[in-house]
């Protein structure tokens, strides 16, 4: 066995002079391990590129007599993993891409919140690290800024993720918006608004871009 020291031992000086080429040799193994060893170091600290490949928005508003729900399917996401800092996310549907299954009812909510001047509405933020594959659920809370009729709020999302795979997360979540707060103007029937609580969920699939 070879010496670990740095000053090479008697033994060692006798094999460099039985073997030429035994120094040079060993440099070039010592380097291909460092070069090998870097190279998977860069890998590693390389961020993680994340699309959103399908999920469903839904926004639940409530009247004194009913419950309506919208849902859209037609979502935009992105996600960057870094391995030594936050997880940033960013997710927007199209406001006129809400079907509440009454034509005449997501009219007016594209009306009130002005869709044609705010044709998005968009959740974007920070989340924990994040390392793939997911070895079980977790619990996390997105640091967020949500974006609807033009107006931002910082809101803090709790998320739940699940493992999709080797390559893919899938995130739940549900929170609470208020329509004045973003001023939303609350449609009546009988002479009565819709309350100003408003509920935002989804379910997200997120997979490595190739």
């Amino acid at each position: 066995m070879l010496s670990t020291d740095l000053i090479p031992t008697r033994r060692e000086e006798r094999m460099h002079r039985s073997f030429p080429g035994w120094a040079a040799l060993a440099s070039l193994l010592v380097a291909a391990g460092l070069l090998s060893s870097a190279a998977a170091r860069a890998e590693d600290a390389r961020p993680t590129l994340l699309a959103l490949q399908q999920g469903t928005l839904t926004y639940t508003v409530v009247h004194k007599f009913h419950e309506v729900k919208g849902t859209s399917r037609k979502l935009e996401g992105l996600a960057r993993i870094q391995p030594a800092g936050p997880t940033q996310v960013q997710v927007r549907a199209p406001v006129a891409s809400f079907d509440s299954g009454n034509s005449n009812r997501d009219a007016h909510m594209r009306e009130a919140t002005h869709e044609p001047l705010h044709p998005f509405v968009e959740v974007k933020g920070t989340l924990p690290p994040v390392r793939l594959p997911l070895s079980e659920p977790q619990e996390v809370t997105l640091e967020a800024r949500v974006e609807l009729n033009g107006i931002q709020k910082k809101q803090a999302i709790p998320v739940r993720l699940e493992p999709s795979g080797q390559r893919g997360v899938r995130a739940k979540f549900s929170f609470p918006i208020s329509l004045d707060s973003f001023q939303v103007e609350r449609p009546e029937l009988l002479l009565i608004k819709i309350d100003d609580r408003a509920t935002i969920s989804g379910e997200l699939l997120f997979s490595v871009r190739e």
